[in-house]
């Protein structure tokens, strides 16, 4: 072998260990960005001070033990009849004609969980812009339009948002990375230590809240720095491979 083959052999050999390495590097960076999407399924309490605060408590454990019964089950069964290859949102895995009978029906469940996100929005917004005037409990005339105004603003700005950016799993786990990280997470363990703690972190009748809020804002750090670098590792492949769908467009990629 002479001098030109060896370097053509070595070149070959580096450029399959760089396709491995890449490879490598993206699988864990779409197994980091899909566990990233699991985190909004848990911050679904947040609206809660807004819509049930005199039941706080009682909402946030019932929405959370049916909350893992409902996700694990169906997470379960998505993987035995699916597999690895789920698609986001998941109801595409079952095919053009079925997902589309699925998203029909499911619908009014969409309408409904998009507008208690955006009356949460709207009415912390409505009240702070009307903070010592009766507009803000909405039912006059003035109050009606301003709330219904700003549900619209709030709803374009949304779809504006959901449309133009062309990666629905990635989107998700960005946000979850920057911001419900945050406000599931290392907030509320903050702000127990900071707030609500009562005595010494260390002191005997806290010990086992000190480990619970301590594991949750380690949680939270490592879902914010490591999600958002695997998510934007996502999202680099996709343009890479030419993957991503133009904006505003539903079109399915070839």
């Amino acid at each position: 072998m002479d001098h030109d083959e060896i370097v053509q052999s070595r070149y070959a050999d580096a450029n399959s260990d760089k396709k491995a390495q890449d490879v490598k590097q993206a699988e864990d960076s779409e197994k980091m960005a899909q566990e990233e999407a699991i985190a909004p399924q848990f911050s679904r309490g947040a609206p809660f001070g807004e819509v049930v605060g005199e039941d706080y408590v009682k909402s946030i454990w019932a929405l959370g033990i049916i909350e893992i019964f409902i996700y694990t089950l169906t997470g379960a069964l998505i993987y035995a009849f699916v597999g690895q290859e789920v698609r986001s949102p998941a109801l595409l895995s079952a095919g053009p004609t079925v997902s589309k009978v699925a998203f029909g029906v499911a619908l009014p469940v969409i309408f409904i969980s998009g507008s208690i996100n955006t009356t949460v929005v709207g009415r912390y917004i409505h009240g702070r812009m009307y903070k010592d005037s009766i507009v803000r409990y909405i039912n006059t005339k003035m109050g009606w339009i301003t709330w219904l105004a700003l549900i619209t603003v709030i709803t374009v700005i949304a779809w504006i948002i959901a449309e133009a950016i062309p990666f629905f799993s990635e989107l998700l786990s960005i946000s979850s990375s920057l911001f419900i990280s945050g406000f599931t997470f290392y907030f509320p363990a903050i702000m127990w230590f900071m707030l609500i703690k009562e005595g010494k972190w260390n002191a005997k009748e806290n010990l086992l809240k000190s480990a619970g809020n301590g594991l949750a804002f380690v949680i939270g750090i490592v879902v914010l720095v490591c999600g958002t670098y695997a998510s934007i590792e996502e999202i680099n492949l996709k343009f890479r491979n030419g993957t991503v769908s133009s904006p505003f467009s539903c079109a399915p990629l070839a």
